[in-house]
């Protein structure tokens, strides 16, 4: 079964193009990851410190390897000076619609 998540991450004021950029470098990351169907990083108009990041995984496995790599080698390590809270997190479970295989 599918796993899915948004992450909401705020950034230290004025930090946000910085934890943006730093996720984008994650997300190449994420291209080689095994099951990573899906790792959007979004940022909204009216929150110049907030990025969300969307992801959708083949399976649990996948997403818990990822998640359990080393967070140097996964870019994380780079990311997480910026915050100013820890990640919030909305456990999904997708189940189809264009863009998902």
């Amino acid at each position: 079964m599918k796993v899915g998540r948004y992450v909401r991450m705020v950034a230290t004021p004025g930090a946000g193009a910085a934890l943006a950029d730093g996720l984008l470098a994650v997300a190449e990351g994420m291209r080689a990851a095994a099951g990573c169907e899906l790792y959007v990083v979004n940022r909204t108009p009216d929150e110049e410190d907030v990025v969300w990041v969307t992801e959708v995984w083949a399976d649990e496995a996948s997403s818990d390897a990822a998640l359990n790599q080393d967070l140097g080698e996964a870019g994380l390590g780079a990311v997480l000076p910026l915050l100013a809270a820890p990640p919030e997190f909305i456990e999904l479970t997708p189940i189809g619609g264009p863009g998902l295989s």
